[in-house]
């Protein structure tokens, strides 16, 4: 399900909450990565971030860094901007604001977090986890398992033993979160996680919670009863 098919997640208030928490968030990932990562693996997440973040950057559209196959067309690939220059300027973005009213997503997350009794980090991933529905937010970037733990732990400013406690915990029970990707069916692990499998949420949970429910009742019957 693509975001056209979930028309509550481009509502107006919904849009600008995401808009201003996706700034707040990468803002703090961005250290993390230039201290946690070697130098061809900033190339690579630099690159993913422009794709990502191209009008916030200056471009007139989203970049190609790739050769075309001559049926298609002459194109000659974009040249990458260097990652220390696309930190800097994502760093010196203004922060959107957010909207003049209560997103319903906001109200619905802080619903959750009340009603189950969920701590700051696992509030966190939740969050994390809307904010890149559809691939949006963050970049790919596959690390080992335990590398992936810890640079969560940095984005978060939390501990390892938190970040395991919500990868491995009930939010995948309730299904608020989806089984992480890296996990295969039998619950065997491979060796190598990328940042988005362990940020997975449905498109049904992603409706449910964009909209507006008029009670805290009424938003855990509709994730109680999803498909």
């Amino acid at each position: 399900m693509n975001h056209c098919l979930i028309p509550e997640l481009n509502h107006t208030s919904n849009l600008a909450f995401r808009r201003h928490h996706r700034i707040v968030l990468l803002q703090r990932l961005l250290p993390v990565l230039a201290d946690m990562l070697s130098a061809e693996q900033l190339v690579d997440v630099s690159s993913e971030l422009e794709m990502l973040y191209w009008p916030a950057l200056g471009r007139a559209q989203s970049p190609c860094f790739f050769e075309v196959p001559a049926f298609l067309g002459s194109v000659t690939p974009d040249q990458p901007m260097e990652p220390a220059v696309v930190f800097e300027r994502l760093m010196a973005l203004p922060c959107p604001p957010l909207p003049l009213g209560v997103a319903p997503v906001a109200c619905n997350l802080e619903r959750l977090g009340k009603q189950l009794d969920l701590s700051a980090v696992e509030q966190l991933h939740l969050l994390c986890a809307y904010l890149n529905y559809g691939g949006g937010a963050w970049p790919y970037l596959q690390l080992p398992e335990r590398s992936q733990h810890a640079l969560l732990a940095a984005w978060w400013a939390t501990d390892l033993a938190a970040v395991n406690a919500t990868l491995n915990g009930r939010l995948g029970t309730l299904r608020l979160l989806e089984l992480p990707s890296w996990q295969d069916s039998d619950g065997t692990q491979s060796l190598c996680c990328t940042l988005a499998a362990l940020l997975p949420m449905s498109a049904d949970v992603v409706r449910i919670v964009s909209q507006h429910h008029a009670t805290d009742a009424a938003l855990l019957n509709a994730l109680q009863h999803l498909p």
